[in-house]
């Protein structure tokens, strides 16, 4: 058994084992490390080292919530993979920038150009053993292109890896924490993500996997099923929690992080659910098989179907994340479909702009439907001026 991690061990192996030039990335998910028992933080432990070490690069994946005191001019750079959530006010820094990449590139570009030396990580033992608890992302590829592993053990963390173990010989454990993952439930569906959910659902084949975003929409779907889904999605949500109850939860789900409540980390605790982005975002995995349905929503949508999640113009609101891997993959699925759902107006404001204010998230050719509260189109077999046509009526 661990004992409690401190401070001073903290600070301690980080100042051990950083180097100048070194690459450290610090593990996403709500599982992120945030503060030691006594209350020290691990953002204000972390920045601390790397200002008295020189020249480290931080990288960060997924963070819902930002790193308390992580002083980002105390590194080299700091690169987020994802800029939204906990990282988005990070980015007025000078040394903070974003790259505009894919989940499902993620891992090549860990185990290449970004390959971390050093992997700080939130880990749950279980029966003895090592393993991921509420996310496993992109930390098992890191860790088998050879990275040096610091892991604090969580001990009111759920175990829902569907992975192998961790080898002990590959972690160096520095102590045990009791903080738990991050609590985020989420936001009550209004009434116009009941009426895309509905709308949605009747487009969703029976035998079918469903994909879905994070947010009042993905709840709605859930909710309102009213028959048995496969979930083959990047994030899980409380909505899985009551898809279960009422018995129309088909099979294991599948995705790379968790996200939700006290009541959704108690469900998957003991599950076989979380995998690795090379297999959640795997392109020719996705593909084959029962018909996927992607389901998504955007910020902006040009005529011809191309989409913007990122945000408006310099305004950053989230990352590209696996829009676009999914999206890509539901095109290529035999029966299946890539969705946008979006309400006809947001706030007052159209989604429908004549030019994103920012580069595409994902392409217009790997759209094939678009829903509204008003109907939806199929873009299918349109050529780019019948696209254009058919956009343009749905939101006019």
């Amino acid at each position: 058994m661990s004992a409690a991690l401190t401070a001073a061990a903290l600070t301690r192996a980080l100042r051990d084992a950083m180097r100048p030039g070194m690459t450290v990335a610090l593990g996403d998910g709500v599982g992120q490390l945030r503060c030691l028992d006594d209350g020290t933080s691990i953002g204000e432990a972390l920045s601390s080292a790397a200002r008295a070490i020189g020249s480290v690069r931080l990288v960060l994946g997924w963070l819902p919530e930002p790193i308390d005191d992580l002083d980002p001019d105390a590194f080299a750079e700091v690169v987020a993979l994802m800029p939204g959530w906990g990282v988005r006010n990070m980015l007025r820094s000078p040394t903070v920038r974003f790259l505009p990449t894919r989940l499902a590139a993620t891992p090549a570009l860990l185990s290449d150009v970004l390959r971390p030396q050093l992997l700080l990580s939130r880990l749950v033992r279980r029966a003895g053993v090592l393993q991921f608890g509420t996310e496993v992302s992109w930390q098992l590829g890191v860790i088998d292109s050879g990275a040096r592993v610091f892991g604090v053990i969580d001990t009111d963390t759920p175990a829902a890896s569907a992975e192998r173990s961790i080898d002990p010989g590959d972690v160096e454990v520095l102590g045990t924490v009791h903080g738990g993952p991050i609590r985020r439930p989420q936001r009550e569906p209004e009434p116009i993500h009941d009426a895309l959910a509905d709308a949605v659902l009747d487009l969703v084949p029976e035998g079918a996997r469903l994909q879905y975003g994070p947010g009042q929409l993905g709840i709605a779907l859930l909710r309102r099923a009213k028959v048995p889904l496969h979930i083959d999605t990047g994030m899980l949500t409380d909505g899985v929690v009551d898809l279960d109850r009422r018995g129309l939860l088909a099979g294991t789900p599948s995705a790379t992080y968790l996200l939700g409540d006290r009541a959704l980390y108690d469900w998957a605790d003991g599950r076989p659910i979380l995998h690795g982005l090379a297999y959640t975002h795997d392109f020719t995995r996705l593909s084959r098989g029962a018909p996927l349905i992607a389901v998504n929503t955007t910020i902006e949508l040009d005529p011809y179907g191309q989409v913007n999640v990122e945000g408006f113009g310099d305004k950053v609101i989230g990352g590209i994340g696996g829009h676009p891997d999914y999206c890509a993959a539901a095109r290529m699925s035999q029966g299946g479909l890539s969705i946008i759902a979006v309400p006809s107006r947001t706030n007052g404001r159209s989604p429908l702009v004549e030019q994103l204010s920012r580069p595409a998230s994902t392409p217009a050719h790997d759209i094939d439907v678009v829903v509204t509260e008003s109907g939806h189109i199929d873009l299918r077999g349109a050529d780019w001026s019948q696209r254009k046509q058919l956009i343009t009526q749905l939101f006019s």
